[in-house]
């Protein structure tokens, strides 16, 4: 995706059949946004409308994790 400002993220819709409910997800956004360190994707930000749970992240650019750790 690409945020107004032109920054290009990465979006992760949650399952919907995910027994994970909004609360937890709150707390969740909380503990993630809450994690700095220079090895993790930053976390831009989330998006709750109905039962659908976005969260967006920095866009990694160029092959996958697994290239990155190995």
């Amino acid at each position: 995706g690409q945020l107004p400002d032109g920054t290009i993220v990465a979006i992760k819709q949650l399952a919907p059949k995910s027994r994970q409910g909004n609360r937890e997800f709150i707390t969740e956004m909380g503990m993630i946004s809450a994690l700095q360190h220079p090895n993790l994707v930053k976390l831009h930000g989330c998006c709750i409308e109905g039962n659908e749970l976005l969260l967006v992240y920095e866009y990694m650019e160029n092959n996958s994790l697994a290239h990155a750790l190995f």
